[in-house]
């Protein structure tokens, strides 16, 4: 017998045991009883073991009902990994497994009934009802027959056990989409493609779907070439619909630069082994072109490359940029594709079908085999990490581990870097290495528009904008704030809505004309009438990006406004509508969030203005200035990216803050100099590893009073396991005290060692009790609101 270990996708820090009378290939999924259930699980491993070590064991094991896969759906290469990630976020490695693997993976098959040989000759026999008449050669469906024959389960196991039907496992079949292009033939002489007009705009393209073809042309005549020979139809996985409007270089040559940065990375792949590169590159610099360079030399030493973006909007520039260079040999992996086409490009990378992988966050647990190199681009970006599931993994130091265990490079690019990464760098942990100019044409001219009142558009800053629109040329307005107006008061009582859920000031979107919590989804739709004195003399105090699109209709009527934020955007469809408009060749004033300052390559856009600088600054959170200075450098990227000198116009009132300062000079060193200062002297990342315990629950008393208790625990743990060099601070509300109606308090845990730290809450988690809160833990957290 062989004794096979079995991860299931549960909440519980364990594997399973099972029996099976053959052995079974590790990474295979598995069909196992489980209490009064069944589940799929992962083979982890797999031995023989003797007869009597069984009968002698302690342990009841069960069975191994069922084999689903031939082939691995993981690869054993992977489960170290998976390890990592559990025990350092703490995490059930069941979950780890679930979060990582395509939704599916792990739901049940369906089943059908076959009748044996044996139950045949009964049926004929009438030692089996006439209802089994109903299966056929291809059996019948289970569910299917217990309705239709009031049959039950118990009844069916009876006939099973006697040998006179079989009950199987299937899953349905997952239509793979192909789309059919067309190709000139290669023996085709120049002399015959220049007396066809179909020939030749497929000579120019090179290749042509099938379909656009025939509604550009006659099928009659596109047939008739297919048929002589001069034309053939070639089949690919159909990719996903990707905007063709957008550019991406096709060609193109690496300046003396560029050439330096990437012969350095070329040393370090040709050099192999585990080395962290910061590919530290002012917007504009070309860093996507050293990617592609790096990925062609990978693949040609026979690997394969993980390509990681922030946003799942930049997953569609990359990959365009990447199937130009690269045609199929592609798999997209990221939450925005349906179940089916997750599935079936895991399935592709599992296969080995492709060689480069390019996705968002979840797309560090690609099962790639054979992996050459890690890039992560925009590095800095907070979507990196997971913020909602119960594993908060952060993508970008997952990369960095997971090119330590398999021993190769991980590059990671920006043009600001995060505070930790740059820190690393300069410590020497990290090569640097630096591009700090633009290959065509200059950083753009930036300057600052003194606005104490904060007007929305400035006379000056609408002069600028004439003048641009005057010459043909787009604009793009950056200001991090979504709706109409954030915050609405009764100016007769001075009531302020707020989410009852969250306490939160809720904001006004006059489109739909409703009042709106972005926290919890709160909606308040009825006419605005104050709760309080019935009045009607509303107020709207502060603008968000949708104000400010109805102000520049009423200044610029002429001009085509487009508003870039979640609102406007809430679907692929919605995205691709709005992209396609912004890279029409026309004058046009592009109004967005934080949404559209990264990655995007806006063409003819030549002025952006930030119509609030400051906007940020005021987050309760330690990386508040750092993230405020990524998004004012790369909103102000987004000015003069082909070969002209963009402007950036910064409206702020305060003028003397050193992020304001810096981010007009584009100074990131200088920047970093003062902020990693201020984290030294407050203990805050890099300088200290830190976590945080959220106490939640509908009674602040109560969690106030359960917080204390907790913090006391944490303190009794660090002295009985005679910890030093751990510190508990707290425990004290949450910035945002009420959210989705639930109070939050919080404790804070810091040491410069997180072995330290996750020792402490690993005994704290699995002894601290308490009914009716809920606790939860972030490890490394983005922010601590």
């Amino acid at each position: 017998m062989y004794l096979v270990e079995v991860v299931l996708p549960l909440p519980l820090h364990q594997t399973f045991s099972y029996l099976s009378d053959r052995f079974i290939l590790p990474g295979v999924r598995c069909i196992v009883p489980f209490r009064n259930s069944r589940l799929i699980g992962i083979v982890l491993n797999c031995e023989l073991v003797e007869g009597n070590l069984i009968d002698n064991s302690p342990f009841t094991y069960k069975e191994i009902e069922e084999v689903i896969d031939k082939e691995p759906i993981v690869p054993p290469k992977m489960f170290p990994f998976f390890e990592w990630v559990a025990n350092y976020y703490l995490c059930a490695l069941g979950l780890v497994y679930k979060i990582a693997l395509p939704s599916g993976i792990f739901s049940l098959p369906k089943k059908r009934i076959f009748l044996t040989s044996q139950g045949k000759e009964a049926l004929k026999k009438g030692d089996l009802p006439e209802v089994f008449s109903l299966i056929k050669t291809k059996g019948y469906e289970f569910k299917s027959f217990l309705r239709k024959t009031k049959l039950s389960s118990k009844e069916l196991q009876k006939w099973k056990k006697q040998g006179l039907i079989e009950i199987q496992y299937y899953f349905p079949e997952v239509k793979i989409p192909t789309e059919v292009f067309i190709k000139l033939k290669p023996s085709l002489s120049e002399e015959v493609i220049e007396k066809n007009e179909i020939l030749r705009y497929i000579n120019r393209l090179k290749e042509v779907p099938e379909k656009i073809l025939k509604n550009l042309f006659s099928s009659k005549e596109v047939n008739k070439l297919i048929k002589k020979g001069f034309l053939e139809r070639v089949e690919y996985l159909k990719m996903r619909k990707i905007p063709m409007f957008m550019s991406v270089p096709e060609k193109y040559v690496l300046t003396p630069l560029q050439r330096r940065v990437f012969l350095n990375i070329k040393e370090r792949l040709d050099k192999g082994g585990f080395y962290p590169i910061l590919l530290f590159g002012v917007t504009g610099s070309g860093k996507s072109l050293i990617y592609l360079e790096a990925i062609k030399e990978v693949l040609n030493q026979g690997k394969k490359v993980l390509v990681l973006v922030p946003e799942i909007a930049l997953t569609t520039y990359m990959e365009m940029l990447l199937l130009k260079h690269f045609k199929t040999e592609i798999a997209v992996l990221h939450s925005g594709l349906s179940a089916g086409e997750r599935f079936r490009e895991w399935q592709r990378i599992v296969k080995g079908e492709v060689k480069i992988v390019v996705g968002a966050r979840s797309a560090i647990f690609a099962p790639i085999e054979g992996l050459g190199l890690i890039v992560v681009d925009e590095e800095h970006d907070p979507s990196y990490k997971e913020e909602t599931l119960p594993c908060k993994y952060n993508a970008r130091d997952l990369a960095l581990v997971r090119g330590s265990l398999e021993n190769i490079p991980v590059i990671l690019g920006s043009a600001t870097p995060s505070i930790k990464t740059f820190y690393k760098a300069v410590e020497g942990k990290y090569d640097l290495l630096v591009l700090k100019e633009r290959p065509y044409t200059q950083l753009p001219e930036v300057r600052l528009i003194k606005n104490p009142g904060f007007k929305l558009i400035t006379s000056s800053l609408k002069k600028a904008i004439d003048e641009e629109i005057a010459k043909g040329k787009s604009v793009f307005l950056y200001l991090n704030r979504r709706g109409y107006a954030p915050l609405v008061r009764c100016e007769d009582c001075h009531h302020l809505w707020e989410c009852p859920n969250c306490g939160i000031p809720l904001t006004y979107h006059k489109e739909e004309d409703s009042l709106l919590c972005h926290y919890c989804g709160f909606e308040f739709t009825k006419t605005l009438v104050c709760p309080v004195c019935k009045g009607t003399n509303l107020k709207f105090y502060r603008a968000g990006t949708e104000r400010v699109e109805e102000e520049l209709r009423k200044i610029f009527p002429e001009v085509e406004i487009i508003r870039l934020d979640r609102d406007s955007i809430n679907t692929e469809k919605k995205f691709l509508k709005i992209m396609e408009k912004i890279y029409q060749p026309i004058p046009k004033i592009i109004v967005g969030t934080q949404m559209g300052v990264h990655g995007h390559n806006f063409p003819g856009v030549s002025l952006v203005g930030v119509l609030r600088a400051e906007e940020g600054l005021f987050i309760p959170s330690y990386k508040a200035a750092e993230r405020t200075f990524h998004l004012l450098t790369q909103a102000a990227g987004r000015a003069g990216r082909k070969t002209e000198r963009g402007k950036v116009f910064f409206q702020t009132s305060l003028e003397e803050h050193y992020v304001i300062k810096y981010a007009l000079t584009q100074d990131y060193e200088s920047f970093y100099k003062e902020e990693i200062a201020l984290r030294k002297a407050f203990l805050f990342p890099p300088f200290v590893r830190l976590t945080v315990i959220r106490v939640e629950g509908i009674k602040e008393e109560i969690v106030k009073q359960e917080s204390i208790k907790a913090k006391e625990f944490l303190e009794k743990i660090i002295e009985d396991e005679g910890l030093e060099g751990i510190w508990v601070i707290g425990p004290s509300p949450c910035p945002f005290r009420k959210l989705k109606g639930f109070y939050r308090w919080h404790i804070l845990i810091k040491s410069e060692s997180y072995k330290k730290i996750n020792q402490v809450l690993r005994s704290f988690l699995g002894k601290f009790r308490v009914k009716g809160l809920k606790i939860t833990y972030d490890i490394d957290p983005e922010d601590l609101l």
